[in-house]
């Protein structure tokens, strides 16, 4: 018996090692990944929308301005098969004419991008076609990526070119990108109900640190607390007005009326970009609704 449990304990103490040598050479590989190459990661992460991949290359002073579940509702990650092609096509990016300076335990990553172009017709079917409501069964999974590939390996895929500068600061664990989190523009989100509409209406999220020309996503909730159907819309408003051209809605659920039936709940999404365009001196905006119900929606 005490022979038995004595391989048993050198058995599992094997293991363990095993283990803790895996994640150590895991962690030195991190330590001693170049910055350049730790950007180009993030930069594929980002392209591949998983940004949950993405969160892991931010830097420890941003982390503690905006949390991970804020980032991640903020940002809409692909997922399943359509998150596999968009990997794929991140695979693709290169850095070229890299530039790296190095002081003080940061780094610049001056470097000249190829990217595969994702809106490209061809591209964005497949892109569609794997992220439309039932994915294609196992047999058609594979067809998708063979297909990418082929287009990637004839030259029919669109390579964008442009310019990317990154700023990275040494941690523990390695490089982390700077996003700088703390000088973006904080967009308050504001809801209120006109009030012969019987509807709560509130932002999931009070406010967001928005990068200039950083594509985000915001969502509201409205509720109908009346025993009767009822159909609202929502009035945009941009706080200063002054401010208000440098506010984009790409995407907006004030662009058309919302029926809701008794006691039903409905999330809306919002999706915006503050341009690049901004005064440096604007770090605060607010972005507020104000719904509606069809009878008393302002005519202007």
């Amino acid at each position: 018996m005490r022979t038995m449990l004595r391989k048993v304990f050198l058995a599992l103490l094997t293991i363990s090692l095993s283990i803790g040598a895996f994640f150590a050479v895991r962690q030195w590989q991190l330590v001693r990944t170049p910055p350049d190459r730790v950007a180009l990661d993030y930069a594929r992460a980002v392209y591949a929308r998983d940004y949950a991949a993405a969160w892991e290359y931010v830097s420890a002073e941003d982390r503690q301005v905006k949390s991970r579940q804020a980032y991640l509702a903020e940002n809409t990650s692909f997922t399943g098969l359509k998150q596999e092609l968009a990997h794929t096509l991140a695979s693709w990016i290169q850095f070229t004419e890299t530039q790296i300076q190095v002081e003080d335990g940061r780094a610049t990553v001056t470097t000249r991008v190829k990217v595969p172009n994702g809106n490209q017709q061809e591209v964005s079917e497949i892109l569609r076609a794997a992220g439309e409501e039932g994915e294609p069964t196992a047999a058609g999974r594979p067809a998708l990526l063979d297909r990418l590939e082929a287009m990637y390996a004839a030259g029919q895929i669109e390579i964008l070119e442009g310019e990317q500068t990154f700023e990275l600061v040494r941690e523990r664990n390695g490089w982390r990108v700077v996003m700088d989190w703390t000088n973006a523009v904080v967009v308050t989100l504001t809801a209120e109900v006109s009030p012969d509409l019987p509807w709560e209406f509130y932002p999931l999220q009070e406010e967001i640190r928005a990068l200039p020309g950083e594509t985000l996503t915001a969502v509201y909730r409205a509720t109908n607390r009346s025993n009767e159907t009822i159909t609202g819309k929502a009035k945009h408003l941009f706080l200063p007005e002054e401010h208000k051209e440098y506010f984009t809605l790409i995407q907006c659920f004030c662009f058309i009326q919302q029926t809701l039936a008794p006691g039903e709940s409905v999330d809306l999404t919002l999706l915006f970009y503050v341009d690049e365009a901004i005064p440096a001196g604007v770090r605060q905006v607010e972005n507020k609704y104000v719904f509606y119900s069809l009878g008393s929606f302002p005519q202007e």
